[in-house]
C-alpha cells in the first residue's frame, strides 16, 4: 500500500507542477496538500479529477495548500 500511495503521490506532483502529499484523512476521503498559494496547482489537480475536489483552503501560518476528495 505504502508504494501504492507513493506513486500517486508522483504521479498527482506531476499533474501539479509542485510535490504533493497525500494523507488518508477518513476511511473515505483524501486530502492532497502542496508548499504555498498557487491556486493554478489547485486548478490544474481539480481538472485532472473532474472537479470532485473540495474544502481548497491556504493556511499562511504554515504557508501549505489543502484540498480534498471522497473516494
Amino acid at each position: 500500500m505504502k508504494n501504492q500511495i507513493k506513486k500517486l503521490e508522483e504521479t498527482l506532483s506531476k499533474v501539479a507542477g509542485v510535490e504533493i502529499d497525500l494523507t488518508f484523512a477518513r476511511t473515505n476521503m483524501v486530502t492532497l496538500a502542496w508548499d504555498g498559494e498557487d491556486k493554478e496547482v489547485f486548478n490544474r489537480l481539480q481538472k485532472y479529477f473532474e472537479g470532485k475536489l473540495f474544502g481548497h483552503e491556504y493556511d499562511a501560518e504554515c504557508d501549505m495548500s489543502v484540498c480534498c476528495i471522497n473516494i
